[in-house]
């Protein structure tokens, strides 16, 4: 998963926040948040969850759960795999 959050705040940082959460560390957030599997992804605008992917999933997938809310169309790059199953950090 780090390559795609690093695709991620290198092609969005100028429209997008993206913080990392180890759920480990941090329970009483991740259940705040809803998180029941990890990895999980979530889409947050002013503090509250708009968009969420759970669990393993594709570079075109994370485009199609942000895009909508950039105004983009997908603009994954080729060759974008599976995200490994390894938490964020």
């Amino acid at each position: 998963m780090e390559s795609l959050v690093a695709w991620i705040r290198v092609t969005k940082k100028r429209r997008l926040r993206v913080v990392d959460l180890d759920a480990d560390r941090n329970p009483a957030l991740a259940q705040h948040l809803g998180v029941a599997t990890t990895p999980a992804l979530l889409l947050l605008d002013s503090g509250k969850v708009v968009g969420r992917l759970e669990g393993r999933s594709t570079g075109r997938e994370i485009e199609a759960l942000i895009g909508p809310h950039l105004g983009e169309e997908s603009a994954t790059p080729e060759g974008e795999g599976l995200v490994d199953s390894a938490e964020a950090e």
